[in-house]
């Protein structure tokens, strides 16, 4: 009974959901963004209660649900096309109530076709399309909207930032680094967890030719 309590209040969390409470997506190794950086992540996507989001690359849908929480009115699409990962992509959604998530289990950029322009986009995994996906998610996003990525590389953040940058979007480049206490013996040691950039886009603002007024 104290079990299935826990699970109830984890289900009705909005944000900070604990990592190890996720359905892991590969044979129990937790492929996730991690707490701290979907944080930051989350702050950046403008979101509110009824903005429709792309989560590209979804996982186990730790970005999804959340933003799903948040966005309570609005409508999230998971995209994912790992098997592993859409077992626990659903599953989650459902430990998590988030029946505001739509699975999409297909490629992307191959995927947007069908979808409803976003408001937001989150790019979290791009299966080695990341110019593809990025080129889509521009053209499709609606005014005032954001871009997140979260990247790990260095040629993929060059990769990325350069796409922006050429077509004159407003960027800025978080990179996020973080260790965690944890045990030894009866003495306590931080732990890094591995660095990530996350990246946040905007289209550029339009300026009026005031002979034009």
């Amino acid at each position: 009974m104290k079990e299935l309590n826990a699970l109830s209040g984890l289900a009705d969390q909005i944000l900070g959901i604990p990592d190890e409470e996720f359905v892991p997506c590969r044979e129990g190794r937790q492929v996730i963004t991690k707490s701290e950086v979907r944080a930051i992540a989350l702050s950046q996507l403008g979101l509110h209660h009824n903005s429709t989001l792309w989560d590209i690359g979804s996982g186990t849908g730790s970005v999804a649900i959340e933003a799903a929480h948040i966005s309570h009115n609005g409508q999230v699409f998971a995209i994912e096309d790992d098997s592993r990962s859409l077992q626990a992509l659903e599953q989650n959604c459902q430990r998590f109530r988030a029946a505001n998530v739509t699975i999409v289990a297909q490629r992307a950029p191959g995927a947007f076709m069908t979808l409803p322009d976003p408001d937001a986009i989150f790019i979290g995994g791009s299966g080695g399309e990341l110019a593809q996906i990025l080129a889509s998610s521009m053209e499709r996003l609606r005014p005032d909207g954001h871009i997140v990525i979260n990247l790990a590389s260095l040629e993929h953040l060059t990769e990325a930032m350069h796409i922006l940058q050429r077509e004159q979007w407003i960027t800025a480049c978080t990179l996020v680094s973080i260790a965690r206490s944890k045990e030894l013996l009866d003495l306590t040691r931080f732990a890094a967890l591995n660095p990530v950039f996350v990246v946040t886009a905007r289209r550029p603002l339009v300026v009026r030719d005031e002979t034009e007024l």
